[in-house]
Order: structure tokens, then C-alpha cells, then sequence
């Protein structure tokens, strides 16, 4: 019998992998162009309208998605199909031929360019009052809170539909914020350059037969590291230490606008810096002012989780202070507790990109006058409290103050008498093993079956057996139901099913719980002089 020749083994790559990353925007606008296209050897298409909500809501939420792997080549004139959508693509000599990530890329393009509802069938609304993308049925009428995804990819187009369309004032920030964290989300991505298809099918084989999948801190450290310094070499890297601490953040993104920050540089605008020798130094810098913001936030300022941070901009002016004072005089940090919560509560810390210049710039070289600068950056103390009539919604700042102001009330079960949450485990790590949410951050859930209701209808208790309304009515001890803002009164009203007079009556005793809580955090009236002893070195 003849011997079979040995299989030869792949071509080597004459360049390595370039490590990229493309804005949403970015991809979907090539996918149109005809630059991207989906090589014949791929696999089959499997995915549903539920993969393609799951992906939107990832990109929205700024959770990974994966790494693409893309083969740069020459590619002669063809007619692309995706879904309802056809492109005429051109001969390019520079073309990217999408190895792994098709339906990702194909979702996206579908979702975001497609003819929309009803004749597309990844089209995809945005439902403003649940904060979840779905579906409609093919006959459904989309209502003013469903933002239909075919809008999202122009941010001109988007702010013309919510014009047409009446978007109320209270939704209309939630939208824009939409279109922009899926434009500008980031995904990762390796490109291949070469004219042999064999060395790019082994590749393909090997990252999905083996298990061996890319992965997003493996394109970083291409990109911002070197191969032989040690961990902490990149933000993953970092970003994996602070989830020990259980804090829920601060997230890839936003710890390289943390290192900007650090460096002096225009975090507005630089997003990906070129680090070389020095980039193990900076992550270790980053990774211990990272740890120091977390400390304050949760002793300092009493936020316990990132998802209860009203704004994420004050982390960047943090992260700078603790990298050039890492222990700050008590003063200095009760003085940055207040203007972390001033700045919450006049909307000082929206992101504004002029604001965020002028806090990072007042960070210099003095511990009390970098503090100093930084209150003197806020505006006036607002006229007027802060109101509960608008509805909940957790991406809100004032809605997460509002559940800040529940936790501080010290909820107990209403059956047992238990608290809901344990509040010493608000300011420390949970134990090892459990998720990286903590479990309270699931424990904010409607009373009454009501769309688009407010903060008197939420309610931070854990899951009962005939829902929180029985729960209410069957509890009689008044300790219990204030922990809640409940009153007797309220209690007896929904007893007797007047459902909207329960609602007056907690709205208004919620109301002087929200003002006495911000008031207490934010100290209005209290001098904000710096430490005696930094006054009279002055003098």
C-alpha cells in the first residue's frame, strides 16, 4: 500500500496580526461601503432575534462581545446580501474578509441599516420605559417609547426622530445616550494579512476547534504592552483585580479614561494611548488610584456598587487625586464627598466634555486647593429639591439616588423583620465566589403592576410568594414598613385597594426621606474650608 505524503504544514504569516478595534458605527458604515464582507467558507447562519437582542443589549451595557478576526486581501466586484439589505460591493485591493464574527457583524449591519420593521427580520425597537430591546410582532404598531435600532447609526437621524415623534422630555436623554454607547461601543478586533486562504482557515480551525477563542485583553496587550512585563501589562488586566473588590466597575472603558486622567491628557479625546516600556508602570498606577476611588466611594461617599454612581465622570477627577495623593487628609476626603454629591445633585457630573476639562485641570500639584478647585467648579445649590414624579429608571442619576436614599433607610423584610440588605456588606467586599453584582442590586422591583411609574411604586425587598402588595397588607409592624417609607395610613389605603392614594401618601413621605438624605450628603450649608493645619501653614 502506497505511503501517504505528511500534510504540509500552513504557509507562516509574513506580517503578524495587526490588533484593532472598530466603533460599532465604524463596522456597520464598512459592511455598507463593501469594504467588510463575509468570505464563502464561513459557517452557517443560526442565529435568531433573540441572539440579535442579546448582542444590542451587551454593545448598550458595554459588556464584551468577542474579538473578530478579519483577513485583509484583494476582493473582485460581487453583490452582497444581508438580509434585507443588498450591497454592491466594488473590486478593492484592501478589502476585509470577516473569518470569525460573521454573525455578529451581520446581526449589527441587519439591526442597525436594515429596511427596519416589519420586513426585516432582525429588526430591533429599543423600549424605553423597560430599558430592554425587543421585538415587535409583524402587525404591531411601535409606540413614541419604542426606539426602532434603524435610527440609532446617525445621531442627526436620531435626534430628528425624537423630534417627529414627541419624545417626551423625561425620555429624550435616555435615547440620545442610547444611539451614543452603541455608535461608539468598541469591538475588538485581529486583522490578517496574507494571500494564502490555507494559513487563514488554520487559523479559523484553531480558534474555534480548540476552544482557544481570542480574547479582548489579548488584542490590548498587542496594542498597549509588551510581551514580557508582568501583569497588571493592561486595563483587562486591571480590570480583573478590581473585581475582586466586588464593586461592579469601573469598566474597561472607563479605566483608560482613568489613565488619561492620570496622565494629563485630554480624556475626552484620546481613548487608546501608546504606552511601550512604561505600560506596566501606568497599569500599576491606574490599578492602585482605581483601588483608592473604590475605597472612597464606599466609606467616603456611601456608594457601595458602581451601578449606583449617579454620573461616571467624577471618576476620572478621582482617579487623578489619588494618583498624586494616595492618602488624603480626612478633611480633604470629607470635602470630596461633598462635591461628589453636589455635583450629583445639580447635574454638574453629566459628562459635559468643557466640565470634564476643568475637573481634571484643577487637579494639581496641593492636596487642599486641587479639593478646593474642584467644589468651586460646581454650580449654585439648586432652588428646588430633587422630585419623585418623574418615572424610575435605573440609568437615571436621580433615579439611582433615589435607591440610595431606600438602602439608607435600613429596608427589613416585611415578613421575617430581617434586613433586606446586610449594611455592612454596602461598604465591604462580598465573600469569594459569589457574582460580581451584588445580590441587593436585584432587589429594587415594582408594588403595583404599572408602566412607567415612580419611585413610590419601587420598592427594595426581596421576592415574595403572593407579590409585595400581600406583603404590605400583612404586616403590621410599623418598624418594618417605615424601613420602606410606609406609612400606617399608606398601608391601610392599599388595604382597602386605593392603590393611588397609597402612591400620594409614600410619595410624600419619600420625598422628605430623599431631601433629608441628599441634604445630609451634601452639607449644603456647612463651611467648606480645608484642614486647620493647611490654613495656618498658608499663614
Amino acid at each position: 500500500m502506497q505511503e501517504m505524503p505528511a500534510p504540509r504544514a500552513p504557509a507562516p504569516l509574513l506580517h503578524r496580526p495587526e490588533a484593532r478595534s472598530f466603533s460599532v458605527e465604524d463596522l456597520v458604515r464598512k459592511v455598507l461601503d463593501g469594504q467588510l464582507r463575509v468570505p464563502g467558507f464561513q459557517r452557517p447562519l443560526k442565529w435568531e432575534i433573540k441572539d440579535v437582542l442579546a448582542l444590542l443589549d451587551s454593545v448598550f451595557r458595554g459588556y464584551p462581545v468577542g474579538t473578530l478576526l478579519l483577513w485583509q486581501r484583494s476582493a473582485e466586484a460581487e453583490r452582497v446580501q444581508y438580509g434585507s439589505i443588498t450591497v454592491d460591493a466594488t473590486h478593492r485591493s484592501d478589502a476585509l474578509m470577516v473569518v470569525d464574527g460573521q454573525q455578529r457583524v451581520r446581526a449589527l449591519t441587519q439591526a442597525l441599516a436594515g429596511a427596519g420593521h416589519p420586513s426585516e427580520p432582525f429588526a430591533a425597537f429599543f423600549d424605553v420605559r423597560e430599558e430592554k430591546f425587543v421585538k415587535l410582532a409583524k402587525r404591531e404598531e411601535p409606540q413614541t417609547h419604542h426606539v426602532p435600532m434603524t435610527e440609532v447609526l446617525d445621531s442627526e437621524k436620531l435626534i430628528a426622530w425624537v423630534i417627529d415623534h414627541r419624545v417626551p422630555e423625561s425620555d429624550r436623554r435616555a435615547v440620545i445616550q442610547l444611539g451614543k454607547r452603541l455608535r461608539e461601543y468598541q469591538i475588538p478586533a485581529y486583522l490578517v494579512v496574507t494571500e494564502h486562504e490555507a494559513a487563514v482557515r488554520e487559523i479559523f480551525r484553531r480558534a474555534n476547534d480548540t476552544g482557544r477563542r481570542m480574547e479582548e485583553h489579548e488584542v490590548f496587550n498587542a496594542i498597549h504592552s509588551r510581551s514580557d512585563i508582568p501583569a497588571p501589562a493592561n486595563v483587562r488586566d486591571v480590570a480583573a483585580r478590581l473585581a475582586q473588590l466586588q464593586f461592579g466597575g469601573p469598566d474597561e472603558a472607563t479605566l483608560l479614561q482613568m489613565l488619561q486622567a492620570i496622565r494629563g491628557v485630554d480624556a475626552t479625546k484620546e481613548r487608546a494611548p501608546q504606552l511601550g516600556a512604561e505600560a506596566h508602570e501606568k497599569m500599576v498606577e491606574l490599578q492602585r488610584s482605581a483601588e483608592a476611588t473604590i475605597a472612597f466611594l464606599r466609606r467616603d461617599a456611601n456608594i457601595p456598587h458602581a451601578s449606583l454612581l449617579p454620573y461616571q465622570q467624577p471618576l476620572l477627577a478621582l482617579a487623578r487625586l489619588f494618583a498624586r495623593f494616595p492618602e488624603p487628609q480626612p478633611r480633604s476626603r470629607e470635602l470630596l464627598a461633598r462635591w461628589l454629591w453636589r455635583g450629583a445633585l445639580t447635574g454638574a457630573h453629566t459628562g459635559v466634555t468643557a466640565r470634564t476639562r476643568e475637573m481634571i485641570t484643577a487637579i494639581q500639584n496641593d492636596e487642599a486647593a486641587a479639593v478646593t478647585a474642584l467644589l468651586q467648579t460646581l454650580p449654585p445649590r439648586p432652588s428646588e429639591p430633587p422630585g419623585l414624579d418623574d418615572a424610575f429608571k435605573w440609568q437615571a442619576a436621580r433615579s439611582k439616588v433615589q435607591v440610595l436614599a431606600l438602602l439608607d433607610l435600613g429596608p427589613r423584610d416585611l415578613a421575617s423583620g430581617s434586613y433586606v440588605v446586610n449594611p455592612q456588606a454596602l461598604m465591604d467586599p462580598v465573600g469569594e465566589g459569589q457574582d460580581e453584582e451584588t445580590p441587593w442590586f436585584r432587589l429594587v422591583r415594582k408594588i403595583i403592576d404599572r408602566p412607567h411609574s415612580g419611585l413610590a411604586n419601587q420598592m427594595l425587598h426581596s421576592p415574595t410568594r403572593r407579590g409585595l402588595v400581600h406583603a404590605i397588607i400583612d404586616c403590621e409592624d410599623p418598624v418594618r414598613l417605615i424601613s420602606h417609607g410606609i406609612s400606617n395610613e399608606a398601608r391601610r389605603a392599599l388595604k382597602f385597594g386605593r392603590e393611588d392614594e397609597f402612591l400620594a401618601l409614600r410619595t410624600q413621605t419619600l420625598r422628605s426621606v430623599v431631601h433629608e438624605f441628599t441634604e445630609r450628603r451634601c452639607e449644603w450649608d456647612e463651611i467648606d474650608s480645608p484642614a486647620v493645619d493647611v490654613i495656618l501653614e498658608d499663614r
